[in-house]
């Protein structure tokens, strides 16, 4: 392990010795340790997410199912896919 010297602005260093406590730190370097991680390394949930993303996806999973397209055969995935790429009122077929 590196050993680093930094310097504080006196409120700073007060502030980070009340968050000892309040967050249960050992020590100064320990903090300053999870501060950089946060910076470094993005954190993630247990589900592998970051926060930000978890977050939406738990936000999709609420919305109601009524909305959802279940496509159960290929032919549902066919006709998904055919409808999206060919509205029903603005398709015409060209005559020959």
């Amino acid at each position: 392990m590196s050993t680093i010297n930094i310097s504080l602005p006196t409120k700073m260093y007060q502030d980070a010795r009340a968050a000892l406590r309040i967050r249960g730190y050992a020590s100064i370097s320990e903090l300053i340790r999870d501060a950089l991680r946060d910076v470094l390394y993005p954190r993630v949930t247990e589900n592998g997410f970051t926060p930000e993303f978890e977050e939406a996806v738990l936000r999709s999973a609420a919305q109601p199912f009524e909305k959802d397209h279940v496509l159960e055969t290929n032919n549902d995935v066919d006709a998904y896919f055919r409808q999206l790429a060919y509205p029903k009122n603005t398709h015409t077929r060209r005559k020959k």
